[in-house]
């Protein structure tokens, strides 16, 4: 079963639903978007609720974690519940992954208990984050003492914006997590185990900075050499992971960083779908695949014959971010043209209303210019907002 939720779903997505004729939950997501009668397989909540009460192993993607709040609501007991909680609270993943990770400092702390730490004791440089969140925010590094009042602030302020887009399944401020700075490359990957527990890759994305301070998703990049480097290494982390819970028909987003001395270490994972706002779907320009019927229909993608067909060039997905602190009822327009100037090989492009969501414009294309991908790092999206 497909839960399709706000924010964004794409085209790309329905599609594949309609013309698979998939199950999709009913729900007041669905019934706004008011399709015509007959389109979707729509189940009632009550009768997807006694099927998948029946099952194991539910099989069950969101291209949203707002679909969370449901999966608690009504299969509390059920594995499905159990994967969800251990991915998306950060400190209860990082109780249970300790064993592969005993050296890694980290430790939780309540919100209000935050201003009255004393940032002369804190254990530098080191990154703060809510236990359970999205996107980026409340995501900061603190390099050092100076930093620490500058980044509460910013973090009341972020935490502010996100609860007022988001439930509190997918986005809480109510406790935080201050662990080690992981020094190295950040690469997230889109997988999912299957029924017998084995990890399927169907996306590897190198996650690139501006600078140490930048925490932004500008732009995520996929390439042949990022996929042959990684995939057996990022599949052998996520079997070790998997048999921590047994985890079985799960769709995910894992982001890792990889350390100078090629040690992979684990951000987070995001449970039950892929790169957020639909993004996963760059696969299909990439790859020649599509990530949902991979998942639903347990395929596995033939890397071998994918990767030997493919060219050289880098693919991405760029996202055109809201600046932070904007209000967003301020903003009348936004350039699309000239800021899209900056991309030279643009694939695909999905306007966002910036009026309620955190972005202007998701990208889609391909370069192999080194130099424009650090240009479109680079962008400020504030010049190009009236």
């Amino acid at each position: 079963m497909f839960i399709v939720e706000k924010p964004y779903a794409s085209e790309f997505l329905i599609d594949t639903i309609v013309q698979n004729d998939l199950p999709v939950l009913d729900n007041k997501a669905v019934r706004d978007a008011a399709f015509e009668d007959g389109a979707l397989d729509i189940i009632p909540s009550d009768d997807a609720r006694d099927y998948y009460l029946t099952q194991e192993y539910p099989l069950i993607y969101s291209n949203s974690e707002n679909a969370i709040s449901w999966v608690l609501e009504n299969l509390p007991e059920s594995n499905l519940a159990s994967y969800i909680k251990f991915c998306k609270n950060k400190i209860e993943f990082r109780e249970a992954i300790k064993d592969i990770y005993p050296d890694f400092y980290f430790e939780s702390v309540e919100y209000e208990e935050l201003k009255k730490l004393d940032a002369r004791n804190l254990r530098y440089p080191f990154v703060i984050k809510p236990a359970v969140g999205f996107l980026s925010f409340g995501v900061h590094a603190v390099r050092d003492q100076n930093d620490w009042k500058d980044v509460l602030s910013r973090v009341t302020k972020e935490m502010k914006d996100a609860e007022s887009m988001y439930p509190e399944n997918v986005v809480n401020s109510s406790k935080f997590i201050l662990e080690e700075m992981i020094e190295g490359e950040e690469y997230a990957i889109d997988a999912y185990f299957d029924r017998n527990g084995e990890p399927v890759i169907l996306n590897i994305f190198q996650h690139p900075f501006v600078n140490e301070q930048d925490v932004s998703d500008r732009i995520y990049l996929m390439s042949t050499g990022i996929m042959i480097r990684y995939m057996a290494k990022f599949a052998l982390l996520l079997r070790q992971i998997g048999e921590l819970k047994n985890i079985r028909n799960f769709p995910l987003h894992m982001e890792v960083r990889v350390t100078k001395d090629e040690k992979i270490i684990p951000i987070e994972i995001n449970p039950m779908r892929f790169a957020g706002w639909c993004t996963t779907d760059v696969a299909k320009y990439a790859w020649g695949i599509n990530v949902y019927e991979h998942f639903y229909f347990q395929k596995r993608p033939d890397w071998t014959k994918i990767l030997s067909g493919a060219g050289r060039d880098t693919f991405y997905f760029s996202m055109a971010e809201v600046p932070a602190g904007t209000d967003r009822n301020t903003i009348n327009k936004f350039d699309y043209e000239s800021f899209l100037s900056n991309y030279s090989n643009v694939l695909e492009v999905r306007r966002i209303n910036p009026k309620n969501n955190p972005l202007f414009a998701i990208i889609f294309g391909s370069t192999d210019s080194q130099e424009e991908i650090q240009k479109i790092l680079s962008l400020k999206t504030s010049i190009y907002v009236d």
